[in-house]
C-alpha cells in the first residue's frame, strides 16, 4: 500500500486511458490499419473482453503471426494518432485534478508511449501543462521511469505514478515507484488488481483524495 505520511512531491501520469479519453480513437486506428496489415478489425462486443487483457496479449491475439510487423504498425498508428490528436478530449475532472495539485505545489510529469509531439498537442488542446515529458517504448516503461528519476533528480519515495494498464502496474513494480491505477481506462479493475495494483481509483475525486492524503 502507498504510504501517506506526507504528500507526494511529484505525480507522473500516463496519457492514454488515464488523462486522455482516447479509447474510441485507438479502436478507430486499429480498424483503419486492419486492411493494410491483414488482421481482422475489432468488433464492438470485443471491447469488454479486451479490458481484461495485457496489451501484449491483445496484440498477439489481434495480429497473430503478423506480430513481426509490429514496428511498422506502430509507426503507422502513431502517425495516424498524431493526425487525430487535436480531437482527443481528456476525461472530465482532469483539469480540476491538475489545478488542485498545482495549488498544493506538486510537480506534474508524464511518461507515456505516445510520441512527445502527440502528447503536447493533446495537453495544449485541452489546456493542460506538465513540468516534464518522457517518451517510453511500448514495453519499456520501467526503463523510462528509471530514466525519469535520474534526469529529474527524483527519489522514488517522493513520486507516485498514475496509470490505467497492467503494463503500468508491472513497470512501476520494476522501477520501485508506487502506483495508483485508475479504473476508467484500458484495463479493468479486476485485471489491475490481479496484476498487483494495491491502490486503485474509480473516480477523479478518489484519485485526488489519494494523491493529497497525508
Amino acid at each position: 500500500m502507498l504510504s501517506y505520511d506526507r504528500m507526494h512531491k511529484t505525480v507522473i501520469f500516463d496519457l492514454d486511458g488515464t488523462i486522455a479519453d482516447s479509447e474510441l480513437v485507438f479502436f478507430r486506428i486499429v480498424n483503419d490499419l486492419a486492411p493494410r496489415f491483414g488482421y481482422s478489425p475489432i468488433v464492438p462486443d470485443e471491447s469488454s473482453k479486451l479490458k481484461k487483457l495485457h496489451l501484449r496479449d491483445f496484440l498477439l491475439h489481434r495480429l497473430g503471426w503478423r506480430i513481426i510487423m509490429l514496428p511498422l504498425i506502430l509507426r503507422a498508428g502513431r502517425a495516424h494518432y498524431h493526425a487525430l490528436a487535436s480531437q482527443v478530449p481528456v476525461f472530465p475532472g482532469t483539469k480540476e485534478v491538475f489545478t488542485t495539485l498545482r495549488d498544493h505545489g506538486v510537480r506534474i510529469g508524464m511518461v507515456s508511449s505516445s510520441e512527445v509531439r502527440t502528447i503536447r498537442t493533446i495537453l495544449e488542446t485541452n489546456g493542460l501543462a506538465v513540468d516534464f515529458i518522457t517518451h517510453s517504448n511500448l514495453f519499456g516503461k520501467a526503463r523510462a521511469l528509471k530514466r525519469t528519476l535520474r534526469e529529474q533528480s527524483l527519489v522514488a519515495s517522493d513520486v507516485v505514478y498514475v496509470g490505467d494498464e497492467v503494463r503500468d502496474v508491472e513497470a512501476c513494480q520494476e522501477a520501485g515507484i508506487p502506483i495508483i491505477a485508475v479504473t476508467w481506462g484500458l484495463n479493468s479493475k479486476e485485471a489491475l488488481e490481479k496484476a498487483g495494483a494495491a491502490n486503485t481509483a474509480d473516480t477523479q475525486a478518489a484519485l485526488l483524495e489519494q494523491l493529497l492524503a497525508h
